[in-house]
């Protein structure tokens, strides 16, 4: 079989892989994902997928596979799990939604190297705090590298990150690395994405993600991405990309309807 060899850091970050990909196997299991081969010290051996990465023109199918991934992890896995508190499974815990990202928030805002951010550190803690009540869906780097794309078919690769996040975060990921990646998206495309991702879990019940709550996110991910542009394929910063209306939301809190 033709494989895949993935090194870490340290042994610590393979078993912490390991842990992920076992994880997002049993929680959404109708999603592909690389077999594992073979396991060393601080190598993975993954099958080796053909595809392509994606990008633009498959914002919305990526959107879906995104809703369903994340609609059936809470189903199964997290509906009683809370965005503010480490989530514990058998061997795995998951780590809580805030953790480590206030720091990471405040710390990028107060250096003064993002540009133009339509966040203060007042107003992430806000969105923190509002995140803790929350339906617990997860986030695993949702860019545009991390799923092979052939034909019909879907891969999600790449198990680094994983933790909490409400619905929505991770498509916001997708949308904003796709957006420093390529260039600006069309309007069209991302309200698409963000209908098209929400099918799955208000057919269940469940809130989704509101337009407010995606451009905040989006905001989050253009802080928190912002040290890597110039890198990972990273071109355009997201404050020359985003709509105009993802701010107009966030400066007019009432405003929940779509652009």
């Amino acid at each position: 079989m033709k494989t895949f060899t993935k090194t870490y850091l340290s042994a610590r970050a393979q078993q912490q892989a390991l842990a992920h990909h076992r994880w997002i196997a049993r929680a959404t299991p109708d999603v592909r994902i690389p077999r594992i081969v073979q396991v060393r010290s601080t190598e993975i051996d993954f099958e080796h997928l053909e595809g392509r990465h994606g990008g633009p023109d498959d914002l919305v199918a990526l959107a879906n596979l995104l809703g369903h991934q994340h609609t059936t992890a809470h189903t199964r896995e997290l509906h009683a799990a809370r965005l503010d508190t480490p989530h514990t499974h058998d061997t795995i815990t998951i780590t809580g939604f805030a953790d480590g990202r206030r720091e990471r928030l405040h710390r990028l805002l107060a250096s003064g190297t993002v540009s133009e951010p339509a966040l203060t550190p007042e107003v992430a803690d806000d969105w923190l705090k509002q995140a803790a009540t929350m339906p617990a869906a997860f986030y695993k780097d949702a860019n545009p590298r991390n799923f092979l794309i052939a034909d019909a078919d879907v891969a999600v690769i790449d198990f680094d990150s994983l933790t909490l996040a409400p619905f929505g975060y991770d498509l916001a990921k997708l949308v904003v690395s796709t957006a420093m990646t390529t260039g600006p998206l069309p309007e069209d495309t991302i309200r698409r994405a963000v209908d098209t991702y929400n099918h799955h879990p208000r057919r269940r019940g469940l809130p989704g993600c509101s337009w407010r709550e995606f451009a905040a996110w989006c905001e989050f991910h253009h802080v928190l991405t912002t040290p890597y542009l110039g890198t990972n394929g990273y071109r355009f910063s997201w404050h020359t990309t985003r709509p105009s209306w993802t701010t107009d939301v966030l400066r007019h809190l009432d405003k929940e309807s779509a652009p």
